[in-house]
């Protein structure tokens, strides 16, 4: 908001119109949520949705919308490509994934941009994640149950997608 006023009161508001009017009229959202599903364009996981309905907000994004995805002190920060920032303490990642495992990383990967993620730390005071991996055959309510309830960021990683 305090953006588009400086515009407005500089006398810049049609020349910023015309040239990026997407950047100008969008604000800053966050959307808070306990699980966030990240999962590719073309696997939406409808078992994995039905899964945890009960285990409270749960949010899902399509890779390709992601422009920014880390993890700090309070959760993970997904970023979007419309401006919306999502916070969320569990992250279950549905997309092609690999552990990266000389810079302790899990990266995932949408479409061409990957991100890493954490998973150990050279840094006594950094937290860090913990990670999951299981197999999609694999998955059932009573193996979700225990990861969503544990009182710790987590990312679980979904493989044979």
């Amino acid at each position: 908001m305090r953006r588009r006023d400086f515009i407005y009161n500089s006398g810049l508001l049609l020349p910023a119109l015309l040239a990026s009017p997407s950047l100008l009229m969008a604000s800053a959202k966050t959307i808070n949520s306990s699980l966030l599903i990240i999962h590719d364009e073309d696997t939406i996981p409808a078992a994995v949705a039905e899964m945890v309905n009960g285990f409270g907000t749960t949010t899902q994004l399509e890779g390709k919308k992601i422009t920014r995805l880390r993890y700090t002190n309070n959760g993970f920060q997904v970023t979007t490509s419309d401006n919306l920032t999502f916070v969320t303490q569990k992250l279950l990642v549905h997309t092609k994934h690999r552990i990266n495992t000389q810079q302790n990383t899990v990266e995932v990967q949408v479409g061409n941009k990957t991100f890493p993620l954490a998973y150990l730390t050279q840094t006594a005071n950094k937290v860090t994640p913990e990670c999951w991996f299981v197999n999609k055959k694999q998955l059932h309510t009573e193996k979700l149950a225990p990861f969503i309830n544990r009182n710790r960021h987590a990312v679980l990683c979904l493989s044979g997608c």
